[in-house]
């Protein structure tokens, strides 16, 4: 049977729960969830890499997402419709998704995965239509897309830039590169890693690319690396082929210590790699489920929801900007974000978020909307885990 739903009701009581929360009085009782069918949810996109090489960063962006729209349904009363499109982190996938989203859908703000090019390809669509895109990515070239345009993960700039200066000071004065050529981020961060390395009177002796859509074998290539008397390797790799590359480089007997990047902490990373993984050394972001109460707190709730699958940085990244998000429809009593109005509201919330603690950590947008003061750590694998980098170990 259909549920009759009035809809000057249902605005009263959407009201009333945001402007009672506000003033601290009214907390959401399981009687308002019982009756959220005659509550008019808010529509949002989220455009994220659920097939293809990232996908395992995809999903936990996703998870992120509906760990946080649980929760912001039972402090704010605010219920969340989210439309899930996939944009495989493939340009061509990402741009007519991107279409639907807006022309179909009709949402106002849309939150991106990882997938550096599939985001700079979409993010003109979202510009133009003045449509607030957030994007867990980071490639700096996101910076200059326009003024709805955000990102929430780091510049690729100070993560590579922070291990060039560590590899060097630890001593390390002949690394080769291996990189994804068909990746934007990737080849950024190769270039970066190559110029400050050999300022530094360092030297690059081996720069070898790959497709990652493709590669399956990558013992020549490391056979390449033993023959150009490398002492260590720079390796950018996301999951399960970041885990194969380490593998079979101990499988041709390379002995050479190997350092990578955050994409590297990823349960698909240790399923590929095996023992191998051990002492591999990463940059990684503050993310961590041993780390504050809210990080601590979100990985218990992560845990609870996905069982044994590990919660990464990506869903975290995800889960604060729908706090953020929400809290910008409470304080600004909103009930749609797809007008105008809303969307400008939302993009000056978003600019003006300074020190947000959060479980991704803190959370800063400079005047380009793209977040700051996020500082890199090292890890190492011990144990088949990452734990914090000590100079001892």
């Amino acid at each position: 049977m259909v549920k009759k739903v009035f809809v000057p009701i249902i605005i009263a009581l959407v009201a009333g729960i945001l402007i009672g929360y506000r003033a601290g009085r009214v907390a959401p009782t399981k009687e308002i969830w019982e009756v959220d069918t005659a509550i008019i949810p808010i529509k949002i996109g989220a455009l994220l890499p659920l097939t293809g090489t990232f996908a395992e960063f995809g999903e936990d962006t996703k998870n992120g997402l509906e760990i946080a729209r649980v929760e912001i349904q039972a402090r704010y009363g605010i219920a969340f419709d989210i439309k899930y499109e996939d944009s495989a982190a493939d340009p061509k996938v990402s741009v007519p998704a991107a279409s639907k989203l807006i022309d179909i859908d009709k949402v106002g703000v849309v939150i991106g995965g990882p997938g550096s090019s599939a985001n700079l390809a979409a993010a003109p669509l979202f510009e133009e239509n003045k449509t607030v895109f957030i994007a867990v990515s980071a490639t700096p070239k996101l910076n200059d897309a326009g003024e709805y345009i955000f990102k929430v993960h780091p510049d690729v700039d100070g993560e590579v830039l922070r291990m060039s200066a560590f590899m060097y000071t630890q001593g390390y004065r002949r690394v080769a590169i291996l990189y994804d050529a068909a990746s934007e981020t990737q080849t950024t961060a190769k270039n970066l890693f190559a110029k400050q390395f050999t300022e530094k009177e360092g030297v690059v002796v081996l720069t070898e690319g790959y497709d990652s859509k493709t590669v399956t074998d990558f013992r020549t290539t490391m056979t390449k690396v033993k023959g150009a008397d490398a002492d260590a390797v720079y390796l950018l790799a996301i999951e399960k082929v970041a885990g194969l590359a380490v593998r079979q480089a101990r499988e041709v007997g390379l002995t050479q210590d190997i350092f990578g990047w955050s994409p590297f902490e990823s349960g698909e990373f240790f399923a590929s790699a095996g023992e191998s993984a051990e002492g591999v050394i990463i940059t990684a972001q503050p993310f961590s489920c041993k780390g504050t109460e809210i990080m601590q707190a979100y990985c218990e709730a992560y845990r609870a929801k996905y069982g044994d699958r590990k919660p990464i940085q990506f869903g975290a990244h995800a889960y604060d900007i729908l706090k953020i998000i929400a809290k910008t429809i409470s304080d600004n009593e909103l009930i749609e974000l797809a007008s105008d109005e809303a969307k400008d509201a939302l993009r000056t919330a978003l600019l003006a978020t300074k020190g947000y603690q959060g479980a991704s950590g803190d959370l800063t947008f400079d005047e380009k909307g793209n977040v700051r003061d996020k500082e890199f750590v090292f890890r190492v694998v011990k144990n088949g885990e990452f734990i914090e980098y000590k100079k001892e170990q």
